[in-house]
């Protein structure tokens, strides 16, 4: 039989009952260990002294009932060891930079005081948010990019053709191809922007150029699709850091899955501000890109 390493038993002294005021010393004994020697033991493990890891578990579960709970404020500071609201208050300033009130009003997701720590407060795990979706960030971009492009090829309706095949100022990004681009072939590669890659890894067969506004929708459908099909399976898998060899490239290349989805993410980026510049300087009502943030908030949760 395999021995359990005895120091996990720190370990869990010092995270477990956040009900149980205990000091450092009944902490020690229910160990077996000298103060000094469990204050060693437990900081060597969580990499911070015991006692120090408790209280901020202990704010850090006070962060989350506010956001997430009918308690009181008077309760919430009173299981979290404080004798008064006062205290309470100071603490929880000094961790979240806002006072309880504020900070259930405000009602973040956030909970954690800080990040570089090793050890957080677990909430208790509610059956009906087990395998919600998590936001990814590569997919908030892709739901980004595919929003923005659609937005602006129906701006682009109201403009004459010779206006769709002027000259951009700004340069094509991919080295591969002439420098110049038209603003008609930025949109049309960027409603394309998966096509490529859906092409090199699954032999999906996209058009990479798309060249009428109705051609472009459609185009950034399917690679909405592909692309995000992509990205739940290298999420999946874990597969960012595996190398694939694209044969369609002279002579072939080898790419890895994680810089695929970068490479496609930043040149999509790059691609709405030059079209943001030019239907700007043509005067259709596009002024500004959508922040990241106001998208996110806005967009439908599931």
């Amino acid at each position: 039989m395999m021995k359990e390493n005895p120091e996990k038993k720190e370990l869990n002294l010092v995270v477990e009952d956040l009900d149980l005021q205990r000091s450092r010393a009944e902490l020690a004994n229910d160990a077996s260990y000298s103060t000094a020697q469990f204050a060693r033991i437990a900081k060597k493990q969580l990499g911070e002294p015991p006692m120090s890891v408790r209280r901020r578990l202990l704010i850090e579960r006070a962060a989350f009932e506010l956001a997430n709970s009918r308690q009181s404020v008077t309760e919430i500071a009173f299981d979290a060891g404080f004798q008064s609201l006062e205290g309470f208050g100071r603490s929880f300033r000094k961790a979240f930079g806002v006072s309880p009130s504020q900070f259930r009003t405000l009602r973040p997701t956030e909970f954690r005081a800080d990040l570089s720590e090793r050890l957080h407060y677990q909430p208790p795990v509610n059956p009906s948010h087990q395998g919600a979706h998590q936001m990814n960030v590569i997919e908030l971009m892709t739901e980004l990019h595919c929003a923005e492009i659609v937005r602006f090829v129906k701006a682009c309706e109201k403009l004459p053709d010779s206006d769709l095949d002027t000259v951009l100022s700004e340069y094509e990004p991919e080295p591969w191809r002439d420098e110049s681009v038209t603003l008609r072939e930025m949109l049309g590669r960027a409603a394309a922007f998966a096509a490529p890659w859906m092409d090199a890894i699954n032999g999906h067969k996209v058009d990479y150029e798309p060249k009428t506004l109705p051609d472009m929708e459609l185009s950034i459908s399917l690679n909405r699709t592909g692309f995000l099909a992509l990205l739940k399976s290298v999420q999946q898998d874990n597969s960012y850091e595996l190398t694939f060899v694209d044969s369609g490239c002279e002579p072939p290349m080898v790419f890895s899955y994680g810089g695929v989805l970068a490479h496609a993410i930043t040149n999509a980026t790059y691609r709405r501000l030059s079209i943001l510049g030019a239907l700007r300087r043509l005067n259709v009502g596009v002024d500004r890109l959508t922040d990241p943030i106001d998208f996110h908030s806005s967009s439908p949760k599931p």
